[in-house]
């Protein structure tokens, strides 16, 4: 990548919150999976810190990009990781909007019931 977009996503992979959230416009939209738009830096802030604060890390592998202007997409691998240490790959496509230098506009289409079966199945207690 290279560019504004690899600064981006490495703060998103190192879950750098302030960093991340400073990246975008003040009245930024924030679309992530089939979670209700966050608004703006503080909504972006609850709803991705929320979410980052369930899992033990994260890493984009990055396969299409196509830039258009000040629009950008992406097709990836987020190769997610529990708590507990469980890899869970899972297939992404992102589509980015920039006003400047900063995104004004994110929508990530993913489906996240593979992450969410591995942490439920890290939660259920041992049995004998």
């Amino acid at each position: 990548m290279g560019d504004w977009l690899e600064a981006y996503y490495a703060d998103v992979d190192a879950m750098r919150l302030d960093e991340y959230v400073e990246r975008h416009t003040d009245d930024a939209v924030v679309t992530f999976a089939n979670n209700p738009s966050a608004v703006g830096k503080d909504q972006i802030r609850e709803q991705i810190g929320g979410f980052w604060s369930m899992i033990g890390g994260l890493r984009h592998e990055v396969h299409h990009r196509y830039d258009d202007g000040d629009r950008t997409i992406i097709q990836a691998t987020c190769h997610y990781t529990t708590k507990g240490g469980a890899p869970v790959p899972v297939p992404v496509a992102s589509a980015l909007t920039r006003e400047g230098d900063k995104v004004s506009s994110l929508t990530v289409y993913i489906d996240l019931a593979p992450l969410f079966a591995a942490l439920g199945a890290e939660a259920e207690p041992a049995t004998a």
